[in-house]
């Protein structure tokens, strides 16, 4: 049995003992505290993301719950022989992160697989494709995370695919999650040739002469994923617990997961009664009906749907349901407000014409389901903004949190509606820099004036919407603080790390008015985002009475340049105060 509070304890005596024991009751009280402190946090800058109390001296954890925050002597009320202290000096303490976009399954698989994220130009690409060649298990040469920055519009073309193999069927993923590239063999075994038609939603880029030039998107790409080898469902589990290690180490103690299928959670919950999911998971499944975006069928996601509370245990929470609104704009399938420049008149398409969005988001919402979604262009934003304005047109206001992820492009006129309707404005803060994706497949499209309209966070801050932070990893990189560092810089954190301040200047920069401070990003990748996973009663701040999900940073990131942030390292990570991750 847990030790109750000070005041408990006093009004327990009172009832069987009357007033006199007052000092008494004192006494019992501070001992059953001082018993139950197992764990203390001492000497560094503790960030506590609560409002009340943003930063402390010490910090003090019984059992998988936080009972003090404060100063370092009032923490010494608390110690006891078998208490644990953990001296930050020099370091930061602060809550675990929170991710509240990626893709804990692929994720996994670019970590176990041939993996092309982190190569910096095509000649490294091609390199680390060879290697996987001569690694490789299976019939196909299965890569993931290419960076499309480094091809045309029309993205990898046969010349280039065959020249890296033409021995083997290869299959390259986009790191967008897009699109897939295959080079002639792969073709050949998906039995595709010029009389292929693009499926629904789909597009399949092809030369002069109509031929298949080896580039698939959107629904195109089941064309040939259903030819590559699957996984068992013990494949899946350990893919995911491969991915869940990771995340930890990078101080991640809550995800949500944007786009479950009922293999996931049926994974989630095989590694929770193993005691192996060491993260809090809000997942959203899969939408079950259309041509594009679907993982199960009608019936089972139906199901799944329906018994989403049963389907939910302490760590996993089976809570939205996702929606793609549309595309991207590198292969111009994000719809906007006015049209693409190389396609006169052409706005891209809805995943769900208006109506069928609004009903679709109507009848999720009369069954109080959170609706999570993707949205990119300035026209998918508002299309779904409209959607959520008509539910609560329909049912009234409910506190459901809705999302929107990515958000590339808002029209201004939009910003402020995500405060009016209660919407989480959820941003991938690390791609807001002009990057190859930006400059080589972006900006001829789209033109320079909607390019410095890109990823406007400042806008939307200060709008009063709650922003929220998210890696869409496997897209990008995991690490937080990346994203944090680029949110306040808009710069390349790579770039800028051994730069002085006046080099720093000479930097590119994207959209200097969109900058925020690095108390905002910190709070989006906290208290924010446990708010949008409905879980901010039970963590997201270093609050007496929350779970002890903590993360030790190993330096101060309010003391160093921010341009430094990138390289700070997490060295230890705790959930329900248990250390799930240290970089000892």
């Amino acid at each position: 049995m847990r030790w109750q509070t000070t005041t408990n304890w006093m009004l327990w005596l009172r009832a069987f003992t009357g007033k006199g024991l007052l000092s008494c009751a004192l006494f019992i009280g501070t001992t059953a505290l001082t018993e139950a402190a197992d764990l203390m946090f001492v000497g560094g800058h503790i960030y506590t993301a609560d409002a009340s109390k943003l930063s402390a001296e010490a910090l003090v954890v019984s059992d998988d719950t936080i009972v003090f925050v404060g100063s370092r002597k009032e923490a010494e009320a608390y110690r006891k022989p078998s208490t644990r202290t953990i001296d930050t000096e020099g370091k930061m303490v602060m809550p675990g992160f929170h991710d509240a976009h990626l893709h804990t399954f692929m994720g996994g698989r670019s970590l176990l697989g041939c993996d092309l994220a982190e190569a910096p130009d095509l000649q490294a690409v091609e390199a680390i494709l060879s290697l996987c060649l001569e690694k490789r298990q299976q019939q196909w040469l299965v890569a993931e995370g290419l960076n499309l920055g480094f091809f045309g519009q029309s993205g990898p073309e046969l010349s280039w695919l065959d020249g890296v193999t033409d021995r083997v069927p290869m299959l390259l993923r986009a790191s967008d999650g897009h699109s897939v590239s295959a080079n002639t063999l792969g073709l050949a075994m998906a039995q595709i040739s010029v009389e292929t038609e693009d499926p629904p939603a789909g597009i399949i880029e092809r030369d002069e002469l109509g031929v298949p030039s080896g580039t698939f998107r959107e629904s195109a790409m089941d064309l040939l994923e259903r030819y590559v080898p699957t996984m068992t469902e013990q494949d899946r589990i350990e893919t995911m617990r491969a991915a869940i290690k990771a995340i930890n180490q990078f101080g991640i103690t809550s995800a949500f997961d944007a786009w479950v299928s009922a293999s996931d959670v049926a994974a989630y919950r095989a590694l929770e009664a193993e005691d192996q999911l060491t993260l809090r998971v809000r997942g959203a499944l899969a939408y079950g009906h259309g041509d594009l975006f679907t993982t199960d069928t009608t019936a089972v996601y139906e199901s799944n749907l329906n018994e989403r509370e049963a389907l939910s245990t302490d760590r996993f929470k089976l809570g939205a349901v996702k929606l793609f609104i549309d595309g991207v704009l590198e292969g111009e399938t994000a719809v906007l407000l006015a049209p693409y420049l190389n396609k006169p008149g052409y706005l891209g398409e809805l995943t769900y014409p208006q109506d069928e969005l609004n009903q679709i988001v109507s009848d999720l919402v009369s069954k109080d389901v959170q609706v999570y979604t993707h949205a990119l262009g300035d026209g998918g934003v508002r299309a779904i903004l409209d959607a959520f304005e008509f539910a609560q047109q329909t049912h009234g206001p409910k506190d459901l949190r809705h999302q929107i992820s990515h958000m590339q492009l808002i029209h201004p006129d939009d910003q402020g509606r995500f405060a009016e309707l209660n919407v989480a404005a959820n941003f991938q803060a690390l791609w807001a820099l002009p990057d190859e994706w930006i400059i080589n497949l972006n900006l001829p499209v789209v033109g320079l004036d909607r390019v410095h309209r890109m990823y406007p966070i400042a806008s939307v801050v200060e709008s009063g919407a709650t922003i929220v932070g998210g890696s869409d990893w496997n897209v990008s990189s995991l690490n937080p603080l990346n994203a944090i560092e680029v949110a306040i810089l808009r710069q390349d954190w790579i770039k800028n790390d051994a730069l002085t301040t006046e080099e720093l200047l000479q930097l590119d920069v994207l959209n200097r008015s969109e900058r925020v401070g690095l108390d905002t990003m910190l709070r989006a990748y906290t208290i924010n985002a446990a708010w949008s996973m409905h879980q901010e009663a039970v963590t997201g701040s270093l609050t007496a009475g929350k779970r002890a999900d903590i993360v030790i940073l190993s330096e101060d990131l309010f003391a160093i340049p921010p341009q430094r942030i990138s390289t700070v390292q997490v060295e230890q990570t705790f959930i329900d105060g248990q250390r799930v991750y240290s970089n000892e």
